[in-house]
């Protein structure tokens, strides 16, 4: 059973950018528009660290603390590999007689309960892996959080989040190098679920944002 598109692509645009950047869940967007996964895909992923750079540097939303915002000389990535653009289709989990519940832990020692929205199969470097998604009890918002090898030792050790977005044939990409961690890396005031066990990946995910440089 594949997720409704049209429902997802409802939360694209600004909202999601509000939601995002004001520490939120990511949700499903629908701003590919394309059929081909990399479509001016650098340009894209260039265009998202550069907006994620203005935002903890200027805009009072920002995650960091007043004296880390003074220093602030943007956040650090792992270089660009296309490698980590992937693209596939979510397998919904179903809902009836009940939905499935999973309890996620967070940086508050206290875990906090979610429905297991679905799976995404994937391969990279000929192995395959899956990917659970999440979605809050009583909201609409997807949310994937995973943790690889690179965890605890280039990366935030509880592990990093990704966007999903769609595109016009049905498909979802997920891209790696927009991976991004939890405010609660930044400023422990903020409540951030982790990655739960089984969205632990057994490989290093040498893409996306690394850990902060206070």
């Amino acid at each position: 059973m594949r997720p409704d598109l049209r429902r997802i692509g409802s939360f694209a645009g600004s909202f999601i950018f509000f939601l995002f950047f004001a520490g939120a869940l990511p949700l499903l967007s629908a701003e590919v528009g394309t059929n081909d996964p990399l479509y001016q895909r650098e340009e894209k992923i260039k265009a998202f660290r550069t907006k994620r750079n203005h935002f903890f540097k200027d805009d009072p939303r920002s995650p960091l603390k007043e004296d880390a915002r003074k220093g602030f000389k943007g956040l650090i990535y792992y270089p660009i590999d296309l490698k980590y653009v992937i693209t596939g289709f979510i397998e919904t989990y179903s809902t009836t007689p009940k939905p499935i519940y999973v309890n996620l832990p967070t940086n508050r020692g206290k875990d906090r309960k979610y429905v297991k929205y679905g799976r995404f199969r994937f391969e990279l470097d000929g192995k395959k892996y899956v990917l659970h998604l999440y979605r809050p009890l009583g909201e609409e918002e997807v949310f994937l959080p995973f943790k690889d090898k690179t965890s605890g030792r280039e990366t935030y050790p509880h592990g990093r989040y990704l966007f999903i977005e769609t595109l016009s044939d049905g498909r979802v990409l997920i891209d790696f190098n927009r991976a991004y961690n939890p405010f609660c890396e930044y400023n422990e005031k903020f409540t951030c679920p982790f990655a739960p066990p089984e969205n632990w990946l057994d490989t290093e995910i040498r893409a996306g944002e690394k850990r902060f440089q206070r």
